[in-house]
């Protein structure tokens, strides 16, 4: 069978791997992360020893584990406790080839993902940070070839279920339906938005003119598009106005204010709103309208419903960092300053083909950036659920009117921004990243952004998500207001 002609690099070195303690071991018998073998390798797996009784189904699955014979839990039956090597390894299945590699299922939607497993010691603690992103590509490529693509396609169960202990590092044929119509209660409809369909994204423009306050970066479609994999939006039409929903792990919410034609009927449509939320989420989860303007909470408070603030947006005068003069701005000029004289960088516009680049970066950025398994895990988590945010803009970028640039040294991408207007006088920028091993890079492209677009006299930097240092970074380039944004509930 030609699957076994095909190589895979190996990421993790053998005198590593056999002084590892983690893989072939399982805490359950059932666990759904040992081996899945096809029908060619059951075959090969047996005739190199392997009991057949291992197989319950012969046509392709997972192997049955057995009791580990010293110490708790389970092990794979090819697996020799006392070598702590594999009796099977030169005809070991793919799922085991792939790792620290594994291929999973995005947490929604459809599309196959490649990451690697933050539980592998030696990826953890000993590789190089951008070995596991430089040998991706590569992976990626060889299980996209022809009959390899056929392999997954034919043994489904070789895709896991998403992990949240895998980075995710390449989107393999990353295609994502809309999801199906859902009929919350007698009489009230959603309609799932497809911004592909003809007509749907000027829709969704015109919708968010009329309900999100000017300044904040809402205002522009993409900056909940770009969540699409993580959740599904909806268009629900109510009495008094027109709502968009968004659900995620079966709870729906709405991202932005609802649409009305008067300052009463904005109210009426809030109230609404909210009574088909608590019928959606059948009060499991606390209802909820987000990204208020200060202006739009006055008239709920005065109707009895609850407004809080949920974070702040970063207005700056695209001028002043532009030209970064004075004391307040000394600390970023030198970083500039420094940035150009030893990389000599080039600000390019981004091509499409620049996407796999672009996201390789983000891969490896998100490694150095991630805190300790041990350590909060919510900054672990926006950092994994931000790559489908990447993803998604650098993807539709055209098609959705963002502005993308691209940082090369030596030739490669070393950072990129993506941006987009949000009225004639403001620009939001959605991303940054730039490659931390090359310090001054991120303040010298968002220098070179603001150079750019003199046309604009604000760009609007998003909130900080209630991070102490991205608070601390956005805060030192002295923003010249805080636009605060605030959340709704009955």
């Amino acid at each position: 069978m030609r699957l076994m002609s095909i190589d895979l690099p190996q990421a993790v070195p053998n005198e590593r791997c056999l002084r590892c303690d983690v893989c072939c071991r399982f805490p359950e018998k059932e666990s759904p992360l040992r081996p899945y073998f096809t029908e060619a390798e059951i075959a090969r797996a047996v005739a190199h020893g392997v009991p057949a009784a291992a197989f319950p189904d012969v046509s392709g699955g997972r192997i049955t584990l057995i009791p580990h014979p010293q110490g708790e839990g389970y092990i794979c039956p090819a697996f020799d406790a006392g070598t702590n090597g594999c009796t099977i390894y030169e005809v070991r299945p793919l799922d085991c080839r792939l790792y620290p590699f594994a291929v999973m299922r995005p947490p929604r939607g459809e599309g196959v993902l490649l990451g690697w497993d933050r539980l592998c010691p030696y990826l953890r603690e000993e590789a190089e940070p951008m070995a596991p992103v430089m040998l991706s590509a590569d992976v990626a490529a060889r299980l996209q070839e022809a009959d390899q693509r056929g392999i997954l396609v034919n043994h489904p169960g070789l895709i896991g279920g998403f992990q949240e202990m895998v980075w995710v590092l390449e989107p393999l044929e990353p295609t994502w339906r809309a999801a199906a119509p859902v009929t919350p209660e007698p009489g009230t409809r959603l309609e799932p938005v497809d911004v592909a369909a003809e007509g749907a994204w000027e829709r969704l423009v015109s919708f968010l003119a009329r309900s999100v306050d000017p300044d904040l970066s809402a205002r522009h479609a993409a900056t909940l598009m770009m969540w699409r994999p993580l959740m599904t939006f909806h268009w629900m039409t109510l009495k008094r106005g027109l709502a968009l929903l968004a659900e995620q792990g079966g709870v729906y919410f709405a991202p932005v204010p609802p649409a009305a034609d008067s300052a009463a009927d904005f109210v009426g449509a809030c109230v609404e709103l909210l009574r088909h939320l608590e019928a959606l989420n059948r009060r499991a989860a606390p209802s909820r309208i987000e990204r208020l303007g200060e202006a739009q909470c006055r008239p709920l408070e005065a109707a009895g419903l609850r407004c809080r603030a949920q974070g702040e947006e970063y207005l700056y005068d695209r001028r002043a960092l532009a030209e970064l003069r004075g004391d307040d701005y000394k600390s970023q000029r030198w970083n500039c300053n420094q940035a150009e004289r030893r990389f000599r960088p080039s600000y390019k516009p981004y091509r499409p083909e620049d996407a796999t680049g672009c996201l390789r970066l983000f891969a490896a950025w998100r490694r150095l950036k991630e805190p300790a398994p041990w350590a909060d895990s919510y900054p672990a988590a926006l950092l994994a659920d931000s790559f489908y945010a990447h993803w998604q803009a650098l993807t539709h970028a055209q098609a959705w009117g963002l502005t993308v640039r691209v940082v090369r040294v030596e030739g490669a991408i070393a950072a990129y921004a993506v941006g987009a207007p949000l009225s004639d006088d403001a620009m939001v920028v959605l991303h940054e990243v730039a490659d931390p091993r090359r310090p001054g890079l991120g303040p010298w492209l968002f220098r070179e952004w603001c150079r750019e677009f003199t046309d604009y006299s604000v760009i609007n930097a998003m909130d900080d998500s209630d991070l102490k240092a991205l608070r601390a970074a956005k805060t030192r380039y002295r923003p010249m207001r805080m636009v605060t944004m605030y959340q709704a509930t009955m």
